[in-house]
């Protein structure tokens, strides 16, 4: 994919944060209707890069969080943005 794929990869490293502090936040207040939306865009951003251990993070979190039933959101919030880190990192490292 050449520049595009670099493209994506820059929008995502930039906007990705901004979804996962709202998840985090969300998380950490209480909120487990709030983690929904964070957590459906972190689910489809990740799968498009390949991202698929996150990907899938997020989509537990998503149905969790939708049935009601999201056990401990702040430590599945804190392994997503672990897990973002570390495929920062790759797809940082890929993107030079």
């Amino acid at each position: 994919m050449g520049n595009e794929f670099s493209a994506l990869i820059k929008v995502y490293l930039e906007d990705t944060p901004r979804s996962l502090r709202t998840l985090v936040q969300a998380a950490e207040s209480g909120n487990i209707d709030g983690m929904v939306a964070p957590a459906h865009s972190l689910k489809s951003t990740s799968a498009n890069l390949g991202a698929l251990v996150l990907s899938d993070m997020a989509k537990a979190i998503e149905h969790n969080a939708r049935l009601g039933q999201l056990n401990n959101p702040i430590e599945a919030a804190h392994h997503a943005r672990h897990e973002f880190d570390r495929v920062a990192t790759e797809l940082t490292r890929l993107n030079s």
